[in-house]
């Protein structure tokens, strides 16, 4: 699908780039290109009032009059509104993602992948499932990007919600570490090999789920290898057991 026809199907407000950079023409000139309408800003604080106006916001990170970092943290606290970060190191990638960007593309990058990487999160980010998932008192509804334990609403972030949802599709599955970098942060791993720095914002939302759920048996770690969604009707597993102890009672299948 073109970028011209996604942005017709989605219509609505403009991609929002965020740039005070010598390269931020090319960037608008690749969006207008492909179909998209784009509007430029060149500071934090015009980025804070506008992004709420946009479908999507692109953020270049080596920015001169302020932090790019800070900024994504800033529009992740008030928004779930789709985020791309530009970079030039591997380091500020990874801070990028953690920082609420749910994809980061280096510097300097291919026309083509650039506008792949915009149309293929906008898809994500606008067309899912209608299916609500079910187990037990927790429900999870992707259309509309809610969580629920009985009738308590669960907030969770953007990626927390691809997380959770990504597991709970597959009950039966153990995704490693390296999968969940990709299929959820949209991040190159190499050889499967996955930086402390990487494995620790894996960690970190693992970790917010369990206590935004409310107890820590629906995320199932196992040491080495990575995490299962546990559903305790099928497992018959209301809490967590040692590694053996689940490898033995519910084989995974490592994607």
């Amino acid at each position: 699908m073109t970028g011209k026809r996604l942005n017709t199907i989605l219509g609505g407000p403009p991609v929002l780039v965020v740039s005070d950079c010598e390269g931020r023409d090319e960037i608008l000139k690749d969006l207008r290109r492909h179909g998209f309408e784009s509007e430029l800003v060149s500071t934090g604080e015009e980025a804070m009032s506008r992004h709420e106006e946009s479908q999507l916001v692109l953020v270049d990170f080596d920015l001169e009059d302020f932090d790019g970092l800070t900024l994504c943290r800033e529009i992740r606290k008030a928004s779930d509104i789709p985020m791309i970060g530009f970079t030039s190191s591997e380091m500020n990638r990874i801070l990028a993602l953690e920082g609420g960007c749910d994809d980061c593309i280096d510097k300097p990058y291919s026309s083509r992948e650039f506008v792949a990487r915009v149309s293929a999160l906008l898809r994500r980010s606008r067309v899912s499932s209608s299916s609500v998932l079910a187990f037990g008192e927790l429900s999870i509804h992707p259309t509309t990007r809610e969580v629920r334990v009985g009738d308590r609403s669960v907030k969770a972030t953007r990626k927390e919600f691809e997380l959770l949802h990504l597991l709970a599709s597959h009950p039966d599955s153990l995704f490693s570490r390296a999968e969940l970098l990709r299929r959820v942060w949209q991040f190159t791993v190499v050889h499967e090999e996955v930086t402390p720095l990487a494995s620790r914002t894996i960690d970190t939302h693992v970790s917010s789920l369990r206590k935004k759920l409310g107890a820590p048996h629906w995320i199932v770690t196992v040491r080495g290898v990575g995490f299962r969604f546990n559903d305790p009707a099928v497992s018959g597993e209301p809490h967590e057991t040692p590694v053996r102890a689940r490898a033995g009672n519910r084989p995974g299948t490592v994607l």
